[in-house]
């Protein structure tokens, strides 16, 4: 797959997130937490510093990995400190490959309407 601009990103990641669009198949729980690595790197940036240009509310970031207690956060960071050293062309490719892999033939609708 040849890199998407940010425009078929966004795009793509409306069609993701609409309540109302069924996927050809349900994401695991693994690639669900992976979609979301993927997003925070491609739009909010790096997890830890040092940081670049692209990254943003840097002073929002979380200070620490959440403890066990609190599941759904922890997860969140792990899956976002996943997605570290990548960057941010590598997070949008991954994204909509994952979305593709999942939502199907409407992926590939919408990146060619935004090509």
């Amino acid at each position: 797959m040849k890199d998407v601009s940010k425009k078929q990103f966004h795009a793509v990641t409306v069609l993701v997130s609409d309540k109302d669009v069924v996927p050809e198949r349900k994401a695991t729980n693994k690639e669900r937490a992976r979609i979301y690595g993927l997003y925070k790197r491609a739009t909010f940036g790096k997890l830890h510093g040092p940081y670049d240009s692209q990254d943003k509310d840097i002073e929002d970031r979380p200070r620490s990995r959440p403890n066990a207690m609190k599941v759904e956060a922890r997860a969140k960071y792990d899956a976002w400190e996943k997605c570290q050293d990548m960057s941010q062309q590598e997070a949008m490719n991954e994204y909509v490959k994952l979305a593709y892999d999942t939502v199907g033939q409407q992926v590939k609708m919408t990146l060619k309407s935004t090509a």
